[in-house]
């Protein structure tokens, strides 16, 4: 029974805490719906949802701990976060739908590790699962073991996953009844929450200095 609460609390703050269309992967996800890449999006989502499980997992089994005893990497990840943020929302206010799409044929991998990688050096990502596992520590809804790290980020990964899956197939659907232009405007304009992010972890950077 505590294995299965820990499923479904994880899956739930994966699925959930992926709606907001605000992070990079989503950006990049809706960038490659608009070109109909969606087998791309789709992909680079999934990638990101295997490097969230893999977080989810090292925040459960006590990431929280290492970090209180390493206090130097909490600035690195800053800096790290800083940068990561900056180079895609530059990348992403620039941004204009190609009018040819090329075939996406040997770059089903690619795609994959590309979401992957993004999400893997997300260092936010360490701080929000962490600070979820403290909520649900403080709650006490089940018994806190180690055992259950893999159980928790596997759960939290398919939530993740299950997401993108929804979120490509609406976007997919319904396409064609939104202007390309305004999905074109909504994606620099989540370029200028990822600058606004960016500068939300310098500032955390000086303050840790």
């Amino acid at each position: 029974m505590s294995t299965l609460i820990t499923c479904l609390v994880a899956f739930g703050f994966g699925f959930i805490g992926s709606i907001p269309l605000t992070g990079p992967i989503a950006v990049m996800v809706l960038s490659l719906c608009v070109q109909k890449r969606f087998g791309a999006a789709l992909r680079v989502g999934l990638g990101a949802a295997l490097a969230e499980a893999l977080y989810a997992a090292v925040a459960f089994w006590g990431f929280t701990t290492f970090l209180a005893n390493r206090p130097a990497i909490l600035p690195l990840s800053h800096a790290l976060s800083a940068l990561v943020l900056t180079l895609l929302g530059v990348y992403f206010i620039r941004w204009k739908p190609v009018d040819e799409v090329k075939p996406e044929e040997g770059r089903s991998v690619m795609g994959f590790l590309l979401g992957f990688s993004i999400s893997a050096l997300n260092p936010t990502l360490l701080a929000t699962w962490s600070a979820a596992v403290a909520a649900l520590y403080a709650r006490q809804l089940f018994d806190f073991s180690a055992v259950l790290a893999l159980p928790f980020g596997a759960a939290a990964g398919a939530g993740v996953a299950c997401w993108e899956l929804l979120l490509v197939w609406l976007l997919r659907r319904y396409e064609s009844r939104l202007p390309r232009s305004a999905l074109t405007w909504v994606v620099q304009g989540m370029g200028l929450l990822l600058i606004a992010g960016a500068v939300l972890a310098g500032r955390d950077l000086v303050r840790e200095l």
